[in-house]
């Protein structure tokens, strides 16, 4: 073999896997400067309207997790348990398959609109007693993973998350999807402090911002939630569809008929 023929092609090679660069397919990439957002990790209880039970519906929003890192943006809110059942709601933006509507029928065509995902997020929702957070509000976020020693003394692993949804199957535990709202309800002790935790999982890619519409009510949560449940959680600002409307959200619930 002609190992002069094989050095050109060895350098062009080369140059060619220089140029490759996987950043841009990363959802914390900043297309202006070319580098990476850092995680966004916010203290919803330092804002004018902080999360309350009943309170009025809270709307936020929030940077890309760092992927590589596996160091996560989301956002923490704290409140008082009611003795009965707590129902918290989260919506993230903005609507799965805007081209499909449900109705009594399982699922139809919207005429309305086509299917836009660019302007999709997802958040993980998860709650607990705040005394057994392992984040620190404003700063990282955390699970309610614990740890216990058995007869043997040996540590067991524990999750004492008490958010739980059940998904599409029946099975408890379970995560919604993207632009897909998730909800739960559960139990309080009067007096006691809970945490809320929202968990980024993606953000739109039309600009690396992912806003939410949260809710937190007393009693237990309706029987039906869907993504007209809580609206607000459209970006106003994103760029206009392709359909030629600027609201997925409000074009969405106005021809909703679940």
């Amino acid at each position: 073999m002609n190992t002069r023929l094989l050095l050109p092609l060895t350098a062009a090679l080369a140059l060619t896997a220089c140029d490759l660069n996987p950043r841009p397919l990363l959802q914390n990439y900043d297309p202006e400067s070319g580098g990476l957002f850092t995680a966004e990790v916010d203290d919803l209880d330092l804002s004018d309207n902080a999360p309350t039970v009943d309170g009025t519906l809270f709307i936020g929003s929030l940077g890309a997790s760092e992927v590589g890192s596996g160091t996560h943006s989301g956002a923490t809110f704290t409140f008082e348990g009611t003795g009965d059942r707590v129902c918290i709601i989260v919506d993230p933006q903005s609507v799965w398959r805007d081209d499909l509507q449900a109705s009594g029928g399982g699922e139809s065509a919207n005429p309305y609109m086509d299917d836009y995902p660019h302007d999709d997020g997802d958040l993980d929702l998860s709650a607990g007693l705040a005394s057994f957070y392992t984040g620190t509000p404003g700063v990282e976020i955390g699970d309610f993973f614990g740890s216990f020693p058995d007869g043997n003394g040996v540590d067991r692993a524990i999750d004492l998350n008490l958010c739980l949804m059940q998904d599409t199957h029946g099975s408890t535990g379970g995560t919604a999807g993207r632009a897909t709202p998730e909800w739960c309800d559960f139990e309080t002790e009067p007096g006691t402090t809970y945490m809320g935790v929202l968990t980024v999982f993606s953000v739109p890619v039309d600009d690396d911002r992912l806003r939410f519409a949260l809710d937190v009510r007393s009693g237990a949560c309706p029987p039906s939630i869907n993504e007209c449940t809580l609206q607000g959680d459209y970006d106003e600002l994103a760029e206009e569809l392709p359909s030629g409307f600027d609201n997925v959200e409000e074009q969405y619930c106005a021809n909703y008929d679940g």
